[in-house]
């Protein structure tokens, strides 16, 4: 069992112990008044804009009973040059196994959010969106030479899209903390595979060929996310740890199913200005392999070609540095409204087998309370 899963369940069972200390009768009992104003319940939910998480972080806040948040988050992730495990490979390295080597890869996400505060203490939310997916391969000489293939390129490249809706999420989060000036947050959510695992695009086989697995804009399966969160705020600094997992429940209709991803952040941030507020962040990733394959894809010469094609190339550990800066313009009308950004780089990856290196991922969001 490696750190992240011993962390996550720490921190659960510190969860369950600070929560039962805050039933009446324990000596730190701190009562919540349901009757605070409105300004009063942005600071005990945590949902202002100076002293919330990184955009990066979705269950740091919840929400004051019967209001609702709804956001947009645009993420560009992108990818260049290979890993095999923790050192850099030349595409000459990668042909000695394969005959195309991965150049580069950006993945574009859209993102919708609702939040929904049922209570003081407990929010649902509800996430989903749509993923744009680009990669260029190069190819060996050897592959040029093959009598009978015949491929749609240029240069000796190839260019794979992919696009569509990509699965959704259903959250709960709980505050068992009743402090102005702290929350841990409990989560616990369900994902649910209405992206396609069947985009097809340009492969090595040719046109309209099932795409690899990191082309493929859903899952195919459920998942259990089970997650929690913890933030604290000293005048105009605030800090916070979280730590989560994406647990997959069955292998998806094509017969394979996803790493499980386990997952460890924490940051710091600093109000700069009434309106300004910047973070860093740290963040940890473990991702195991692939189980199972699709039949489509699991073609010797495919999987000889293409590293993308090989189950066994997939997952790994890494982490990753992020810079974040939010804006809350406490004004009438754009007093509902945050604007945040977040970027991001490795610091460290270990990946399994032959990987596309992670070269940065930024993200910006707009949200609007109400």
């Amino acid at each position: 069992m490696n750190f992240l899963k011993i962390f996550l369940l720490l921190v659960c069972s510190a969860s369950v112990t600070y929560s039962r200390a805050q039933q009446p009768g324990a000596n730190q009992e701190v009562k919540i008044n349901e009757d605070k104003s409105e300004e009063s319940c942005r600071g005990f939910c945590g949902c202002d804009g100076n002293s919330q998480a990184p955009l990066g972080i979705v269950t740091d806040h919840i929400h004051s009973k019967g209001t609702w948040m709804l956001s947009y988050t645009f993420m560009n992730t992108s990818m260049r040059g290979n890993n095999i495990g923790a050192s850099k490979a030349s595409d000459n390295m990668v042909y000695q196994n394969y005959m195309m080597a991965p150049e580069t890869m950006s993945m574009q996400m859209h993102m919708l959010m609702a939040m929904y505060g049922v209570t003081n203490r407990l929010t649902v939310m509800a996430m989903g969106g749509y993923a744009l997916s680009n990669m260029s391969m190069n190819m060996s000489s050897a592959m040029m030479n093959m009598p009978g293939m015949v491929m749609p390129m240029g240069d000796m490249t190839m260019q794979s899209v992919s696009s569509g809706i990509t699965d959704t999420k259903l959250y709960g989060l709980y505050n068992f903390s009743g402090r102005a000036n702290q929350r841990l947050i409990g989560s616990i959510g369900i994902n649910i595979p209405t992206g396609t695992i069947k985009a097809t695009g340009t492969t090595m086989l040719g046109d309209d060929q099932r795409l690899p697995y990191d082309m493929q804009p859903g899952s195919g399966s459920f998942s259990l996310l089970p997650g929690v969160t913890y933030v604290r705020k000293y005048s105009f600094f605030y800090w916070g740890a979280d730590a989560g997992a994406d647990i997959k429940l069955n292998y998806n209709s094509l017969g394979y199913k996803d790493g499980n991803v386990f997952h460890a952040s924490a940051w710091a941030g600093y109000q700069f200005l009434p309106f300004l507020s910047g973070t860093l962040r740290m963040e940890d990733t473990r991702t195991d392999m692939i189980s199972g394959n699709d039949r489509a894809i699991a073609i010797p010469i495919y999987q000889e070609s293409d590293p993308t094609t090989k189950t066994g190339n997939y997952g790994g550990t890494g982490m990753n540095a992020y810079v974040g800066l939010n804006f809350y313009l406490m004004k009438p009308v754009m007093e509902h409204f945050r604007v945040m950004a977040e970027y991001g780089m490795p610091v460290y990856q270990n990946l399994n087998g032959t990987q596309l290196a992670l070269k940065s991922n930024f993200l910006a969001g707009l949200q609007y309370s109400f």
